[in-house]
């Protein structure tokens, strides 16, 4: 349960403006970056910033990758947490691991909230203000140690096969009576949150670190016939019907290319993905951000291949802007937020059917001059984490009544 040294010096949390808490629901070194990490990131630029890694809302699978997580968080937890190669700790950033039971009903209650208590020790005794940002409504009553709340809802976690949907359900009532506002990253989202009671629920979707990826987009010249996708993969996001017909059609004509962390064990991605090798497709492994763009600056085509259940009605997929901001055309199943999304642009093409799907990606990896790139790439720089950290830090020292500190450069994740 110990933490890390805070990093960095001089300008921590002071009585002006508040020590920030993150509650997240992932760890740190977690392969892909999420919305999580980037709010410590930018939260760091201006204030004392502790991130807890995941309190464990799925049910433990006692698998070889289950087992790895759980001795990694011990050694965390005893040792401290220094940040990894491919996502260092930010400066005035600390990392909690707390050890605590993942399980979140009533026998266990008592002792978690001991333990996340004494976890965050060092955030508690800080100087006023305080402020509690949270990716989990699993709390465990933190809140009231801080001098405002905000929960920051990036899905419906409670749809997500093997998480706790009794005990998420519990914490979104509890903190829709604590929170000073919600943060909901679609529509979908943000009407549940407006149905379980919080009166001020806000909406921001999605962004990505767009610079990364404009910086490396190419002209179409230096482009090959390629299909991308990358995220997680998962049998409970991805569409696998719709992802073999696009191998199989693509074979002779382009290449689809997939890479992220592949969901193992018991309902993982793992036959799906054998088969979809076996049909031409590519797997390119978990890339660092920079290696992720330099391969959608050469490719084509950007996939969003989600099945359409009640989890992605609520997903705000970042990958729309990555894509975007790489120059690749985007083509999407009608997931809600991506429709919404589309809206206004000709860059986000959203597939009616599996074979309207396939057509699409079909005409846009068609070899020949592609005079859209550039707008695109251009499109894509108003969802960006520069304008959105300001606005995040803008809310926090709006609802703390205090002052962020002066940035101190660029800080990567």
């Amino acid at each position: 349960m110990t933490t890390t040294r805070p990093r960095g010096g001089g300008a921590g949390g002071g009585p002006s403006r508040p020590t920030m808490l993150v509650l997240g629901t992932a760890e740190w070194s977690a392969q892909i970056a999420t919305n999580q990490h980037y709010v410590v990131r930018e939260f760091a630029r201006g204030f004392e910033t502790h991130f807890v890694e995941s309190l464990g809302l799925r049910r433990v699978r006692f698998d070889a990758r289950d087992l790895t997580r759980i001795a990694r968080r011990v050694h965390n937890s005893v040792r401290g947490h220094a940040g990894t190669a491919h996502r260092p700790v930010p400066e005035r950033a600390t990392i909690v691991s707390p050890l605590i039971v993942p399980v979140h009903r009533r026998p266990t209650r008592l002792v978690n909230r001991l333990l996340l208590e004494r976890a965050v020790a060092r955030w508690r005794d800080t100087p006023r203000p305080r402020g509690l940002w949270t990716f989990t409504p699993v709390t465990y009553g933190l809140e009231r140690y801080a001098d405002f709340t905000v929960y920051h809802c990036v899905d419906l976690l409670g749809a997500f096969p093997g998480v706790d949907a009794v005990a998420v359900a519990a914490g979104e009532r509890h903190l829709a009576g604590q929170a000073r506002c919600a943060i909901a990253t679609s529509d979908a989202v943000a009407a549940h949150l407006a149905e379980v009671g919080f009166p001020d629920v806000r909406t921001l979707p999605n962004v990505a670190d767009v610079d990364v990826f404009a910086a490396a987009s190419r002209p179409a010249a230096q482009r090959r016939p390629a299909a991308l996708f990358a995220g997680n993969l998962s049998p409970h996001k991805l569409d696998y019907p719709l992802l073999r017909a696009l191998a199989d059609a693509l074979r002779g004509r382009g290449e689809l290319l997939l890479a992220g962390p592949v969901a193992a064990g018991g309902g993982g991605f793992d036959t799906e993905l054998a088969e979809l090798e076996r049909l031409g497709a590519r797997y390119l492994g978990v890339l660092g951000i920079d290696e992720l763009a330099e391969v959608a600056g050469t490719a084509t085509v950007g996939l969003v291949p989600y099945a359409l259940n009640p989890y992605t009605a609520g997903v705000s997929p970042l990958k729309c802007y990555e894509y975007l901001s790489a120059g690749l055309t985007v083509v999407s199943t009608a997931v809600p937020d991506v429709v919404r999304a589309a809206r206004g642009t000709d860059a986000i093409g959203v597939a009616d059917s599996a074979d309207d799907f396939v057509a699409r990606v079909l005409r846009a990896i068609e070899p020949g001059p592609d005079p859209e790139i550039a707008a695109r790439v251009e499109h894509a720089r108003g969802f960006g984490w520069q304008a959105r950290g300001e606005l995040l830090r803008s809310i926090v020292t709006g609802a703390g009544g205090a002052r962020p500190a002066p940035t101190t450069g660029p800080l990567h994740v």
